[in-house]
């Protein structure tokens, strides 16, 4: 618990990286099955309150 509350923006950040990934492959691909899957994650992320509706994610750091 200790590592996850000292390296949370980094765990955000990869997290982050990782949906924007899959968000890409996803428009890729001719399927819709694909395209559910990452909505369902992206909403089970938004009830976490780690990923607002539009896909951004809660806690970033702005400049």
């Amino acid at each position: 618990m200790t590592f996850i509350t000292q390296h949370y923006d980094e765990l955000l950040q990869i997290l982050g990286a990782v949906v924007a990934l899959a968000t890409l492959i996803v428009k890729l691909t001719p399927t819709s099955s694909d395209d559910n899957a990452l909505a369902k994650i992206i909403k089970i992320l938004s009830a976490l309150s780690l990923c607002n509706a539009d896909g951004s994610f809660v806690g970033g750091k702005t400049k």
